[in-house]
Formats: C-alpha cells, structure tokens, sequence
C-alpha cells in the first residue's frame, strides 16, 4: 500500500502540534476565581459586606488543566498529550460520531508568586491575620509580580481528516476523502505579571517570551486511493509554519493587559427587600499582542504578502492534482541505488511546495468573562459565569453553580469553607459536571490563605473512555 510522506508528516504534526504542547495563570470558566495573579474576594457570608472588609488575594501558586473536545473521549486525549497506546477499536467507535466540523483543544498552566512574599518576614507585622498594608492595596503601587508558563493547543478538524490520520488511507480504497479545511496551532509562553491591584479593580501588564510555535492549515484537500492501492491522486492546499528551528529567546516576545472589575448593585428579589447587595465581575485576561521575527513557513497553493511580513496568506493559487504509483523495484536496486531519494525528491518536485522565513504577529489567547457572584432563585443561592478563550476549539462557555457556604464558629483554626457544585457548557468541550472548593485559613506568616480546588468535567474523570473533556484547577492564595 502506497502512503504519501505528506499525509504521514500532516499526522505527525497534527498530533505534535495538538497534544506534544509545551502549554496561565488564569483559571477558565471560574468567574471569580478567573482572576489571574491576584483576586478581589468578598467575604461570602450572607450578610452585607462594608467596603473595609473587602481584601485583595494574591496567588502563591495556581496550577491548571482544561482539555476537551465535542468528539474525542478524555482517555484518548490525554494518551495523545502524554504518550500511550490508541487503539483501533477506539478511532473505529470514535469514526461513527464524527460531525463533517469537529473540534479539540487543551490549555495548561503553572504560575508562581514571587512578590511580596520577602515582606512576610518584616517583623512578622504582615503575616498576622488581621490588617492589610493599605500600600498592597492602593491602585498606585505594585501589589503583586508573578510568573507563569502557558501552553495552549486548538484544533478544528473534518471527519475526513479524522479518517486519513488516525485510520490511514488504506481503509478506504477506491474512495476519495474530503480532507477539506483544518486548523491546528499550538502556543507555548513564559509570562512576567506585574499587578496594580484596589479593593474593587486591577490592572496586570504581562511580558511574554515565546517558548513555541506551530501551525498547521490545510484547504480543500482531497485524496484519492485507487481499487488496489497502488496509487494516489492529491490535490489541495497546505500550509506548516512552526519556529522549532530558533534557539531560546528568540522565537518571540508579546506584551498583554489584563483588567478585572467589581461592581456592586443592589439585589433583586429577597435581597432588595434586605439591602443585600449583588456583585457583578467583568474582566479581560491576557489581552496583548505576540511578535514573532522570524517563523519558517511551508506551504502549497497560498500566495503571500512578497514583503516576508504577515503570517496568513493574502490569497489562494490554484493547484494541480498530483498522482503517485507504487514503483517495484527488486533488491539490487535498493542496495545499489539512492531510489528511495529520488523517489522523495520527485514527490517533493511534484507537489510544488515553496518554503521561506516569515514574520508577523498574533493575538495571545485572551478570555473576557462576565460573573455574577450571588444571587437566589427558587429559594437557593445561585451564581453564574460566561467566559470566552480565544483557543481554536473553543467555543463561548457558561457555568452555573449553587453556594454552600460554613464559617468557623468560636475559637477554630479555619476561617471558612465554601463549595460550589456546577453544570458547565461549552469550552472545549460541549457540557461538564464539576465542583470548585475553597477552604480559609490563617497560616503563620502568610496570614488567612485560601486553597482552592476545581474539578470540572466529573463525568469524564469517572468515564474516561465515554466522556470527552475534563479540567483540573488548584491554588494556593494569600493576602497581598
């Protein structure tokens, strides 16, 4: 059976550039806890809460994982991110639930709080419980710097696409498959945050340095197995840019503005009628723009901009269907000859492919949310999110939670415990179970921090093989 290298060389990259992501720290689709190297936290208790008791939150340390897709179970991707077998039977079961446009994706990160954590040790004043240095807390001064690495993966892809890479060519003789349109493009990052932080607003500028970059894109493809295997007929567009090639340090640098709000109104309902107030976060996360000086770029039926500047075609060429046959060759010709090179470099020849350094610009992945934080219905206490990440294979998400809340009563050594079960559409994925904690405590020089967990996607962590998506957020926050 004739496989054309190209095809092989899509799979591999497609793979490598989905699930092999050297892939912030900001917490997706969290609402509150969305907020990245610090965090406005009111105190949840029932009752209202005066201003002077509204404290900033900063992270010591966050960790995140969101994968997901409308099709592929959470068991194989996460072979394909971290390594392991997939079998037949499993891209077989997947085939039958294909849509002709499908979608994947994976976001992870690992962030750090560097400053002000030396100020913890100055006479011990600022690791007691009580009292926050209103300097920490003044929108004039630095209240925070973190540091963070990101790595996001996107994917969108057809059915025959699918087919062709995980099923191989050979299933399907005498057949043509619609390859058609895909995008895959994977982003690796390091961040620097420096946070500007009151009680009710904060402005965080990032400064990014690329760690990795790659893109995929094919358009109209189609290909052609003939009856007996022994010839194919391809035709379409391609496109691979990647920076693999550059040493550290030189594949790029971003800058990125994040702004988060808390606005306070007065409740609806019961909560009018009590004086409670409600509490309404909008923000913008990691909005910014990445440079990338020089990225090597391969590619068939594209034209581009002849200044090297500009990382997306400005138009399409036309191509020619390019037909490979299986040649037989007997043993001294393989040992006596470099066939197997020509053979590469007629393919190559054939299908016309230009290569060049290029350079330009993109968006970093950015996410805007909108949070209502408390509010009743149906005698409970609810709250909910909308979220977007720009990801390829990400689509807007919504999330809705009910509140339990337990304060310590008398002389205990936790502060407060609150759980926040969850119903979750969108994402990555198409609807998730989850559940978020957070639990208080006073420590000895870091004063009262907060442990947060968030497991989203319970239905996939219990059926790996059946569902598709999962999500794992954990931090560790204390009092700027």
């Amino acid at each position: 059976m004739l496989k054309h290298w190209v095809f092989v060389g899509l799979g591999f990259c497609i793979g490598r550039g989905l699930f092999a992501a050297e892939i912030d720290s900001t917490e997706l689709n969290s609402g509150r806890r969305l907020l990245k190297t610090a965090e406005n936290f009111r105190t949840l208790s029932k009752e209202p809460v005066p201003e002077a008791k509204t404290t900033v939150f900063g992270d010591l340390f966050r960790y995140q994982l969101a994968t997901g897709s409308n099709v592929l179970p959470f068991s194989m991707v996460g072979k394909m991110a971290f390594g392991g077998y997939i079998g037949s039977d499993i891209t077989a079961n997947i085939e039958s639930k294909l849509q002709e446009k499908n979608r994947a994706g994976l976001y992870q990160s690992i962030g750090f709080g560097i400053y002000p954590l030396m100020s913890r040790f100055d006479d011990g004043v600022r690791g007691s419980a009580v009292g926050v240095s209103k300097a920490r807390t003044s929108p004039r001064k630095l209240s925070a710097i973190g540091i963070r690495n990101v790595q996001t993966a996107g994917l969108q892809f057809t059915d025959d696409a699918f087919r062709l890479v995980f099923r191989g060519n050979g299933y399907y003789k005498g057949q043509e498959l619609a390859v058609g349109e895909n995008f895959i493009q994977n982003l690796g990052y390091n961040a620097v945050d420096f946070l500007w932080a009151g009680s009710t607003s904060r402005v965080t500028v990032s400064v990014l340095q690329v760690t990795s970059f790659s893109r995929i894109q094919t358009g109209d493809m189609k290909l052609f197995t003939s009856a007996l295997g022994d010839s194919l007929a391809f035709n379409g567009r391609y496109l691979s840019a990647t920076t693999a090639n550059l040493g550290w340090g030189s594949k790029g640098m971003g800058i990125a503005i994040s702004m988060d709000k808390l606005i306070s109104f007065r409740g609806f309902g019961s909560y009018k009628s009590s004086g409670k107030l409600h509490h309404l976060g909008l923000g913008v996360r990691d909005f910014g723009v990445i440079q990338l000086p020089m990225v090597s770029v391969e590619s068939r039926g594209y034209v581009w901009d002849a200044s090297g500047k500009g990382l997306n075609p400005v138009g399409d060429a036309i191509t020619q269907a390019v037909t490979l046959k299986q040649a037989v060759v007997n043993a001294r010709q393989l040992q006596l000859s470099n066939w197997f090179g020509n053979q590469r470099d007629s393919a190559l020849a054939r299908l016309d492919l230009s290569n060049q350094n290029r350079s330009g610009a993109i968006l970093a992945p950015f996410t805007l949310y909108a949070e209502l934080n408390r509010f009743y219905c149906l005698g409970q206490t609810l709250g909910m999110n909308v979220t977007y990440l720009h990801v390829k294979g990400y689509v807007p998400s919504a999330r809705v939670w009910l509140n339990f809340d337990w304060n310590a009563k008398g002389n205990q050594k936790w502060t407060s415990l609150q759980m926040q079960p969850y119903f979750a559409l969108g994402g990555f994925d198409t609807w998730d179970l989850g559940i978020f904690t957070t639990f208080q405590t006073p420590i000895k020089r870091l004063g009262n921090t907060s442990f947060r967990l968030d497991l989203r996607g319970l239905e996939a962590w219990a059926m790996p093989n059946k569902q598709h998506g999962a999500g794992l957020s954990a931090a560790v926050l204390f009092r700027l």
